[in-house]
């Protein structure tokens, strides 16, 4: 079974770039032909309204394995600007008409077509816009194929006065039309990054290339071929990324992902464990404990077979550290592999993927910011003049409300 990865946007692609090179060390994901066709070409589509990002990409597609014809770009970008990334200009839809053309071959090429992964950002004009359109799109196009959102949330701080709408208007959409989501967010990734850095003896801010390098380690912790879901022939079914949406999201309106991954070398899997939730946030601002639906605990590096001994005492680790639900009988579930993508040469990781109510904050928080502008009316025009309504605002506040809604009713 393959799937395709696209990649919108700026954030996407500069993530989606780091993924692949994970991806193209892991001899299994490249030699069962998960993500790489036959023809040695990766099962990628870039898409970008400017070309600034991806035009290395472009001039290098001859001499590396993207294909030329899967890179798709406009000639200026989407101003940051929910409405104009999905409606685009007046009279310009080639950019999205070729990206869908360009998914649909790609699917084509597939043996199997099992779904769509697509990286975005939650707040971009063309992540948040173009992605929410393509997510519809490969839907109606899709509907019995899966469809997995991998959003990177921005700052909270503050990177563009249009954030807080285009927040609410994407992950109201891809609520609609994905099977997972997988929300990684900007100030965890950076405070997580920060205090690591301190650890070492000559500090230094933490880049750009850093944070989207974890991100991309961490999705590579979920998406590559594990031995626990491999067949006996040792060729991966590339079942991955959809087993991991029906152990960790037991219901369709609950599907929100958060991932931590620890890396060491040479340490015990109880302290690679601890290392990946050491930075964890556990509680709200009154104090409250957030709480988890369902885990997925994913292993690697466990050359040596010795990962079983300690799940045990893993388990008892996560169930207390994430306040695991009481209704849910089976709260964590245990992949391992042999091969380990991310750390050096003898570093093992451990990827957790937990169904978590810590991104309710934030999104409460993004929520009350919009509803404030909007009622004020502040920014509004922007979103008119492109051709968004109010009935896409109304339906977006609703839908964003039941997500924040269903999750309180869930960990009650």
């Amino acid at each position: 079974m393959s799937s395709v990865i696209v990649q919108v946007g700026q954030c996407g692609n500069q993530i989606g770039q780091q993924l692949w090179k994970h991806i193209q060390k892991d001899k299994k994901a490249t030699d069962s032909h998960v993500y790489v066709n036959h023809d040695g070409k990766l099962r990628s589509v870039n898409v970008d309204s400017e070309p600034k990002v991806v035009k290395k990409l472009l001039r290098d597609a001859k001499k590396s394995n993207f294909r030329e014809q899967n890179i798709i770009l406009g000639k200026r970008g989407r101003g940051t600007n929910w409405s104009l990334g999905y409606h685009g200009l007046p009279g310009e839809d080639k950019l999205f008409n070729d990206a869908l053309e360009a998914i649909r071959k790609e699917a084509e090429r597939c043996d199997c077509f099992s779904g769509t992964i697509m990286i975005h950002s939650l707040s971009g004009g063309t992540g948040s816009g173009l992605g929410a359109h393509l997510c519809e799109a490969i839907r109606d196009e899709y509907p019995l194929q899966y469809m997995l959102s991998c959003l990177v949330a921005p700052h909270s701080s503050g990177e563009s006065p249009l954030q807080h709408f285009n927040s609410l208007l994407c992950l109201s959409w891809v609520q609609r039309y994905s099977d997972g989501i997988i929300l990684l967010s900007n100030d965890e990734i950076l405070h997580r990054l920060q205090h690591r850095q301190k650890d070492k003896v000559d500090q230094e801010p933490v880049s750009f290339s850093q944070m989207n390098h974890h991100i991309s380690s961490c999705l590579a912790g979920v998406l590559l071929p594990v031995d626990s879901l491999t067949p006996s022939s040792g060729v991966s079914l590339g079942m991955e990324p959809w087993e991991l949406i029906r152990s960790a999201c037991p219901m369709p309106a609950l599907k929100i992902l958060h991932l931590t991954q620890g890396i060491k070398s040479k340490s015990s899997w109880d302290n690679v464990a601890s290392s990946s939730v050491y930075y964890l946030k556990r509680h709200d601002a009154q104090g409250k404990m957030y709480s988890s639906l369902a885990n997925v605990v994913i292993a690697r590096g466990d050359t040596h077979g010795t990962f079983p001994d300690y799940m045990k005492q893993i388990e008892d680790k996560v169930k207390s550290t994430y306040n695991c639900v009481s209704w849910n009988p089976y709260p964590v579930d245990f992949w391992t592999g042999k091969f380990n993508p991310a750390g050096g040469k003898d570093a093992s990781s451990v990827t957790m993927a937990a169904n978590y109510t810590n991104f309710l904050s934030p999104v409460e928080y993004m929520m009350s910011q919009s509803k404030l502008m909007y009622d004020a009316g502040a920014y509004l025009h922007w979103y008119w003049k492109y051709g968004c309504t109010r009935d896409d605002f109304d339906q977006a506040f609703e839908s964003v409300s039941d997500i924040v809604t269903n999750y309180k009713e869930a960990v009650r």
